[in-house]
């Protein structure tokens, strides 16, 4: 498990203050001054200013405003420090840790009467030996959602039902192609309905299919079948072969049809399968979830996804760079979603202001970090605008 950016190790730098000046003066379309970037850049500063330039001409911006910060509330935050307390979590979770399953009575605290159901989830992805990139065991991330769920009290008393959804929200898209099912057997993409009934009760069930992102199974279903067929992948191809899926009789066909028809509308850029993946994300999933929510008139779900979110980017050090702006900016994605509802449920819209605040700061600290680089100034200097350009949605809003 990872941290995600060391804000206080940047604090410490000498030059720190200075590259949080040069970032504040970019963000509002300024050159910095010749001092505060000398004391980082020495004499480079002229060139570095003719990037700044580039950049300015490059990335132009209008009809925009610059993201402020919000120091409260931070509800998530707090839940996380809370959590790190409890022994009988610590306990629970050292054994998800150390790829034991853990015992009822360890489980019993946190979901109740939903503890066989966790365990039986918990004995799959030990069986499997699925660990997150940072070397971990996989299981450890529901977990944590999970006992950041019971911290924030999402259930009534007696109910463990929101605890259990928390800790389940991803066993859809992790176990379904290595769980088997008799000889020679194994859930795919068609058998989904097998999955569920074998292990998630009916009662839980609406709550995991609206976490579970269909449209990435869809995708990576997608990528195997070309690839299993020798046949490249982009956009002519994922069309092509995503007309089959279409013909199905199956529980995702509308969601199948929906891909089909973001591939229809649009040219995808290279890579084909990622691009189309986040496409699905922005305009399908989060949306999907919380039109959802509101249609419901539960939000609770919906904030699961906010948590789930929040410890991914806390633990993304493991991740690529590409992978981690994305983590980054689906807490812009989740928020406005959420922000687009106009609710007024405090508990949604606190969490709403949390993760533009996570994100920002995330996003600062990761250009930053860049500003300060000992060497190849200019090189990192450059990258930081790339970053500024890529975040451009968590830095301004509309």
């Amino acid at each position: 498990m990872y941290s995600y950016y060391p804000l206080e190790e940047l604090k410490n730098d000498p030059n720190y203050i200075s590259a949080a000046e040069i970032l504040e003066a970019i963000l509002n379309r300024n050159i910095p001054s010749k001092k505060t970037l000398y004391n980082i850049y020495g004499n480079l500063t002229s060139v570095i200013i003719k990037n700044l330039e580039n950049h300015f001409e490059r990335f132009p911006l209008e009809n925009i405003l610059l993201r402020k910060h919000h120091t409260d509330p931070a509800v998530i935050t707090e839940a996380k420090k809370k959590l790190e307390k409890n022994l009988k979590y610590a306990k629970l979770h050292a054994s998800i840790l150390n790829d034991k399953i853990p015992v009822l009575s360890d489980l019993s605290p946190f979901y109740g009467e939903y503890s066989d159901t966790v365990q039986s989830i918990l004995a799959i992805y030990m069986k499997h030996k699925l660990k997150r990139k940072c070397g971990i065991p996989a299981a450890a991330h529901p977990s944590r959602v999970g006992g950041l769920v019971y911290t924030l009290g999402f259930d009534n008393p007696g109910s463990h039902k929101y605890t259990a959804v928390a800790f389940l929200h991803d066993c859809i898209e992790d176990l379904l192609i290595f769980d088997k099912q008799g000889t020679g057997d194994h859930y795919g993409l068609k058998s989904m309905e097998l999955f569920f009934g074998d292990y998630i009760p009916d009662e839980l069930q609406p709550n995991i299919r609206l976490l579970t992102n269909h449209y990435n199974l869809i995708l990576y279903y997608l990528n195997y079948l070309l690839t299993l067929g020798n046949a490249s992948v982009n956009n002519n191809t994922l069309l092509k072969k995503i007309e089959t899926l279409c013909s199905w009789d199956w529980s995702l066909k509308e969601q199948v049809k929906k891909v089909y028809d973001l591939l229809c509308s649009n040219v995808l850029e290279e890579p084909a399968i990622i691009n189309a993946k986040w496409q699905c994300y922005n305009g399908l999933y989060i949306r999907e979830m919380a039109d959802n929510a509101l249609k419901m008139s539960d939000f609770r779900t919906f904030e699961i996804k906010a948590i789930d979110l929040t410890d991914n980017a806390h633990g993304s050090a493991a991740l690529s760079l590409p992978e981690k702006l994305r983590n980054i900016i689906k807490l812009g994605i989740w928020a406005n979603q959420g922000y687009r509802l106009h609710l007024d449920w405090k508990p949604t819209n606190n969490y709403i202001e949390e993760l533009f605040e996570e994100a920002l700061v995330y996003s600062e600290n990761i250009v930053i970090k860049d500003f300060l680089q000992p060497y190849s100034k200019q090189d990192f200097f450059v990258s930081a605008l790339l970053k500024i350009e890529e975040l451009k949605s968590i830095f301004y809003t509309e």
